[in-house]
């Protein structure tokens, strides 16, 4: 009895002094992590991105809220925002109604994970993608990397990628 109510003791402790290790039984939120106001800043910059550049194809949204030398690991895309901007520029006149919806988002310091459906238009089954954003103190994209995955017509699962 004493070996089992020793550890209950140090989990109960470490549990009441870190509520953020506590498991809570409730919906899935939007948000994972910390939510404290610097993540949600650095949430609210890649937001912004999707709501303005990648729903509305707002070109100066992009350029207000990514650096210059912005740092690009999709390999078909160049490194700095000129390339990034041509390659949606082209993207969004070939497909006019682009859009991108972010499912779930995650901060963990400097990064923002965000699981997004990305359309060609309202027909298309679209792209599942985790978009790896890293955003500076002074709430602009640094960094991107994503990782991609055609939505089938099919599943060997009940369950839906999103």
């Amino acid at each position: 009895m004493k070996k089992v109510f020793i550890p209950l003791v140090i989990v109960g402790s470490i549990l009441a002094n870190y509520p953020a290790l506590a498991v809570k039984n409730s919906e899935p939120h939007k948000v994972a992590g910390n939510k404290n106001i610097h993540d949600q800043k650095k949430l609210k910059v890649v937001e912004d991105l999707y709501a303005g550049f990648f729903n509305k194809h707002d070109i100066s949204v992009a350029q207000r809220l990514i650096v210059e030398n912005y740092k690009q690991h999709n390999p078909f895309v160049g490194d700095g925002i000129k390339p990034f901007l041509d390659f949606f520029s082209q993207n969004f006149k070939d497909n006019p109604q682009f859009s991108a919806k972010i499912y779930r988002s995650a901060v963990s310091g400097d990064l923002v994970y965000v699981h997004v459906l990305y359309k060609n238009n309202p027909q298309d089954r679209g792209t599942a993608s985790v978009d790896i954003y890293r955003v500076n103190n002074q709430g602009k994209i640094t960094e991107h990397w994503d990782v991609n995955q055609e939505v089938p017509e099919t599943s060997a699962n009940d369950n839906t990628m999103f």
